[in-house]
């Protein structure tokens, strides 16, 4: 493991991170934390500060104007700073790239965390669209989100899942947020839902009515994109 972690290496300028605020997001269910940091990106209109780079690098690139995409880059808005993830890592690199990013922020000395992923639509029992797993040093910040904790024998997994325990170990303030989502398909509307409660947490700006307008197209958007770079690099990201 300690050879993977030397290979995943985080592109950024030496600034001051002290007291920024890390936002991360990644395919899973729903694609739900893909879609929330696409939309928080363009609504921040965040600026490009670095990239992360791995073996395993995804072979895709991809246009938006006259700037380059790359699979993996982080912005920054004023205080926020964004992991954008245009896939997901490959298995193999998977809990170093996770572990990087995390010791990352808290070696910078970041003031919190905040994850967004989505939760199996079909283990909603009441009336609330999220639920929340924080670490222990966030809950002892935030009590108001009590009442929102993932339920026991429910567990987060993946990307998210690594980043959280780096976090736990470490006494780092960090929470994700994970709205019900379809295990079906990408859901936009699910991705509003954690875009909400980051915009009421700090008080920003963002409206979400045409993330939940056009949801069946940005649906069948994703859904052909995917299948598309299944079919070019046979079947990588199943």
């Amino acid at each position: 493991m300690r050879h993977l972690e030397k290979d995943i290496r985080l592109i950024v300028p030496k600034d001051k991170f002290e007291d920024s605020i890390l936002v991360a997001g990644f395919h899973g269910i729903g694609m739900t934390g893909y879609i929330a940091i696409s939309y928080l990106l363009n609504s921040t209109e965040a600026e490009r500060i670095g990239y992360i780079q791995t073996e395993s690098l995804p072979p895709f690139v991809s246009v938006d104007g006259d700037k380059l995409l790359t699979p993996f880059e982080i912005y920054r808005r004023d205080k926020f700073i964004f992991v954008r993830s245009e896939f997901p890592p490959h298995k193999s690199e998977e809990n170093a790239f996770s572990r990087k990013i995390a010791q990352w922020a808290i070696e910078e000395k970041f003031r919190e965390a905040v994850l967004v992923g989505g939760l199996d639509e079909t283990f909603r029992n009441g009336p609330e669209e999220l639920k929340m797993v924080p670490t222990k040093t966030y809950l002892e910040r935030n009590q108001n989100i009590k009442d929102l904790l993932l339920e026991e024998g429910l567990y987060v997994t993946g990307p998210l899942a690594i980043m959280l325990a780096t976090f736990e170990v470490h006494g780092f303030p960090a929470v994700a947020i994970l709205p019900y989502a379809s295990r079906a398909r990408p859901d936009p509307r699910a991705a509003a839902v954690a875009i909400k409660r980051i915009r009421d947490t700090y008080q920003l700006k963002i409206d979400v009515s045409d993330l939940v307008q056009d949801a069946e197209t940005i649906e069948k958007e994703l859904e052909e994109r995917t299948i598309r770079t299944k079919q070019s690099y046979n079947g990588m990201y199943v």
